[in-house]
């Protein structure tokens, strides 16, 4: 999930040149909506975005999917410093957080990581 479309299209193209299949969301909220519909092996999400925000899908989502490895990004924002943020995110449940901008290498170790 990414507000920004450039941003999304390069973590979809580095996720599927990895062999991932990848559904886009630009928000949270449509993130949840995909989220009640199917199942996921892994969460990529934004955390300032419009509607729901990356945190707030972090709390929304473990009442769906409990277990899914979410991995967080952000540029930083408006409301708080990016190390809250990021602490924020860990604490909902995230298991990584990447600052942008990062390279695709950074994205796919992240996600190793995550899918263990």
């Amino acid at each position: 999930m990414e507000d920004q479309p450039l941003v999304r299209k390069a973590v979809r193209g580095a996720l599927e040149d990895a062999g991932f299949g990848v559904v886009e969301a630009g928000d949270g909220e449509e993130g949840l909506s995909a989220a009640r519909r199917d199942s996921f092996d892994l969460a990529i999400v934004d955390i300032w975005m419009p509607r729901v925000d990356g945190i707030e899908f972090l709390k929304q989502v473990r009442a769906i999917h409990a277990d899914l490895p979410v991995i967080v990004i952000s540029g930083g924002g408006p409301d708080a410093p990016l190390e809250v943020k990021a602490h924020l995110a860990q604490a909902h449940g995230a298991h990584e957080v990447l600052f942008k901008p990062f390279e695709d290498d950074e994205l796919m170790a992240a996600v190793d990581r995550a899918l263990g």
